[in-house]
């Protein structure tokens, strides 16, 4: 897809949005950005906000999101210059610093603390002053953001860093174009390059460890603690891949041990650690060889408890040095860019064996996500009245898949692509946590942003997926679909409300979902709600919505009430506290709404039958796979599980009947076996099919 198309469509998704939410389209494209953000790692959780005006001596400010919220205690700030142009516009260099500035000076009166002289206490702009005035010196770096659906002039390549307090302030340039790479790139963020001779001048010695492959190469190398404290304060979680990030974010700043070992014995560090792990698309070499001078796309996979413990020690200590003896050993494994979306997230899996992750991840590759997106392929919605033809929901696994799945097509295949998937039945991963951990009652999760969230919803998919995986099954996908229709239905409602101030939308209406599941086990035990009345319908009934917005009301009352325990009432929503409040919260659910409901009963004999269901269809897909495998793969299959010990007699029998050594084909059971073998092989390294 071209820049011009790609314009094109988030111009449509803007616009979409906006009406969707009631809102000014340039917030639409913020908060568009945002999420887009959260996907690929830059930023965890922008809060959107819209608010232009004058400081001190009449000086432009301007704020239009934040992020305070970053496992490295760094806060990010974005101000947007937005260009409401159907083409590609262009913004000068000057107009661009002129944004930038406006957004420092915001900054600076905030942590002064003259910002929130004689402005609405209860605005969103005057509580995040406030938290940024209260913050003082305990922020490592700010990070200022400016973000533009206009191309970049090309004289204005980087701006130089400032300091306020001491506190490092760093500027980011996010155009149309910038984007656009990242949308296109197949790790789905923008690659880091770091010149690594910026800290130590003749590179980084390497050793290279000799291997067949042509897909990676692996280095080992002892890695200056001051580097990777450095690299961790300059780019934060961004050098962090996406499972380490999630487990670091839940634990204390710093090990005792490592402390400890630094403080008293500094030398023996690289003896005591385990070092980290770290994957790279790209390294540049010496002339010999023997030194790394730049990765490309470095993302450590293992060791985030020690990467951030380094750079902790290094920032509370008074002594600049106090890590210039402390050297890291590091495995560094460099992939080929085209393998690397399969490669990275494994070796991230085997690596972080210890704290154990599941297959049931938020790896877009993991077997969940695959059953997901063939369910959303297979499934037919009813039909709406009127209308002569079927559609269905996709289920995006990987960012941009609609959009290329539709791109590959020739323009008569597009029209029956898109009759078939309208693009607004398109939901992804991210989306799919958000409806699911909403009406698991957990709205303070869903508001502590998309990556946290993921990881809870991975938690619970975890369980169920390892307990019986034919619970991920047809049922299970039809009540999510029912639960995004809900949960748009009512964003959408929620917006339009005569009641609504703008504001903390997203908060109001996962609290909202949460609010009514958690009424239903109160004032109906017994009862479960009926998402195949919304899954037929393809709508919410009306008594629902009149209902969800009258608790929406309720709940957006409580979350700005001015005894709220927090000031900032994003960060406030994401307080177990809130949540508990919004639980005692007196809410009486209406007969209208209680007749939607449905016996447990039900409820049960539905998911039995959906279970039984997805078992006969995991046994035809193994029996596909077995089919679908040639005999000379099997050969090797056989060979190699009698040469490794790792098939007993039975195995053995299976698989002559699939070489041909014995005549008949494998029973369902056998099928179910010879998969099993095959499986077991490849953790014991067979690779030929």
């Amino acid at each position: 897809m071209n820049l011009d198309d790609f314009h094109q469509d988030l111009h449509n998704t803007v616009n979409a949005r906006a009406s969707v939410e009631n809102d000014y389209t340039s917030m639409a494209f913020m908060a568009e950005v945002s999420e887009r953000f959260a996907e690929a790692g830059e930023i965890e959780d922008f809060t959107v906000l819209d608010f232009k005006g004058k400081g001190q001596r009449n000086r432009a400010l301007a704020v239009n999101a934040y992020d305070l919220d970053d496992t490295d205690e760094s806060v990010s700030l974005a101000v947007l210059h937005y260009s409401s142009s159907d083409s590609v516009d262009g913004i000068t260099a000057t107009d661009a610093k002129k944004s930038l500035t406006s957004l420092e000076n915001f900054l600076s009166e905030a942590v002064s603390g003259t910002f929130t002289t004689g402005r609405e206490e209860s605005s969103a702009v005057y509580q995040l002053a406030q938290d940024l005035h209260h913050r003082g010196r305990a922020v490592s770096r700010y990070r200022l953001y400016l973000v533009t659906n206009a191309r970049l002039s090309d004289r204005i390549k980087a701006i130089p860093s400032t300091s306020i307090n001491g506190i490092p302030i760093d500027f980011h340039l996010w155009d149309i174009q910038r984007l656009h790479q990242v949308e296109e790139s197949q790790q789905g963020r923008e690659a880091l390059e770091i010149n690594l001779k910026n800290w130590v001048p003749n590179g980084v010695p390497i050793l290279e460890i000799s291997g067949d492959s042509t897909d990676f190469a692996t280095y080992m190398a002892a890695v200056p603690g001051t580097l990777i404290a450095d690299l961790y304060g300059q780019y934060g979680s961004r050098l962090l891949e996406g499972n380490v990030r999630s487990f670091l974010s839940g634990r204390g700043k710093v090990n005792k041990g490592i402390k400890t070992t630094i403080l008293s014995e500094p030398e023996m560090f690289m003896a005591y650690n385990n070092g980290i792990t770290a994957t790279a698309t790209g390294l540049t070499r010496s002339d010999d060889g023997l030194r790394a001078e730049t990765l490309v796309d470095l993302q450590i996979v293992n060791g985030g408890q020690t990467t951030a413990s380094l750079f902790y020690v290094a920032r509370e200590s008074p002594d600049r040095s106090i890590l210039k003896d402390v050297f890291v050993p590091m495995k560094l494994v460099v992939v080929d860019p085209e393998k690397a979306v399969d490669l990275v997230p494994k070796i991230s899996r085997f690596a972080n064996s210890q704290n154990r992750v599941s297959e049931a991840d938020f790896f877009s590759n993991s077997p969940f996500h695959i059953r997901l997106e063939e369910l959303s392929r297979r499934l037919l919605v009813p039909a709406r009245p009127g209308v002569n033809y079927q559609t269905k929901w996709y289920y995006e696994r990987t960012r941009g898949q609609y959009l290329n799945e539709r791109n590959k097509l020739a323009s008569a295949d597009t029209s029956k692509f898109l009759a078939t998937y309208p693009r607004s039945q398109v939901f992804t991963k991210t989306d799919v946590a958000k409806y699911a951990v909403s009406w698991d009652q957990r709205p303070h999760v869903v508001s502590s942003g998309a990556q946290k969230n993921f990881v809870a919803f991975a938690e619970s998919v975890a369980k169920i997926w390892e307990t019986s995986n034919e619970e991920i099954n047809e049922q299970y996908f039809r009540d999510l679909v029912a639960k995004a229709i809900m949960y748009e239905e009512i964003r959408r409602s929620v917006a339009k409300a005569d009641w609504y101030d703008k504001g903390y939308l997203a908060n109001i209406v996962t609290y909202t979902m949460s609010k009514l599941a958690f009424e239903i086990g109160r004032q109906a035990p017994g009862s479960y709600f009926n998402f195949a009345a919304i899954w037929n319908l393809q709508a919410l009934p009306d008594a629902i919505l009149r209902t969800a917005l009258s608790a929406a009301e309720l709940v957006s009352q409580m979350l700005t009430a001015p005894t709220r325990r927090v000031a900032n009432v994003t960060e406030w929503a994401k307080s177990p506290v809130c949540w508990e409040a919004v639980q005692k919260a007196a809410f009486v659910l209406p007969d209208s709404f209680l007749g939607n409901l449905i016996d447990t009963s039900i409820r049960a004999e539905a998911r039995s039958v959906a279970k039984a269901t997805q078992r006969i269809d995991n046994s035809i897909d193994i029996q596909k796979q077995v089919i679908s495998t040639t005999k000379e793969e099997w050969e090797s299959l056989r060979a190699f599980a009698l040469a490794n010990r790792i098939a007993g007699p039975t195995d053995i029998g299976i698989l002559d009947l699939v070489t041909e050594r014995k005549r008949g084909f494998p029973s369902e059971r056998q099928c179910a076996r010879l998969i099993a073998t095959l499986t077991k092989a490849r953790e014991r390294g067979f690779s030929d099919f």
